[in-house]
């Protein structure tokens, strides 16, 4: 016995899937950028700004654009306002050193 389906169908219904399992993100962050607000509230458990600038921006240098990262000014300066976070960056780094941050430290 044989069944054929029509592509369309399969195309469709693998689409469907994909899209209710959230393996299609719902909003691109390539090419986003936020400030630290909505970055400390998305991914780092809401702590406080001083907390981010001292237990990510400040030990882990690399986060810096300076240094190639993805931060512009992690510190706020007289010739830039707020930081910059690139969210596509700041998210896979976050994601890989998630172990390497002390999430209890205190300020």
């Amino acid at each position: 016995m044989e069944l054929l389906i029509d592509d369309k169908a399969i195309s469709s219904a693998v689409l469907e899937a994909v899209d209710s399992l959230g393996l299609i993100p719902k909003e691109d962050a390539i090419g986003r950028t936020i400030d630290i607000n909505e970055f400390r509230r998305k991914y780092c458990g809401g702590k406080s700004a001083p907390w981010v600038r001292l237990y990510i921006f400040d030990k882990f240098p690399e986060t810096d654009f300076a240094n190639g990262g993805w931060v512009i000014a992690p510190h706020a300066t007289s010739g830039v306002k707020k930081s910059i976070i690139f969210e596509y960056e700041a998210s896979r780094w976050i994601e890989a050193h998630k172990r390497e941050i002390d999430w209890s430290a205190k300020i």
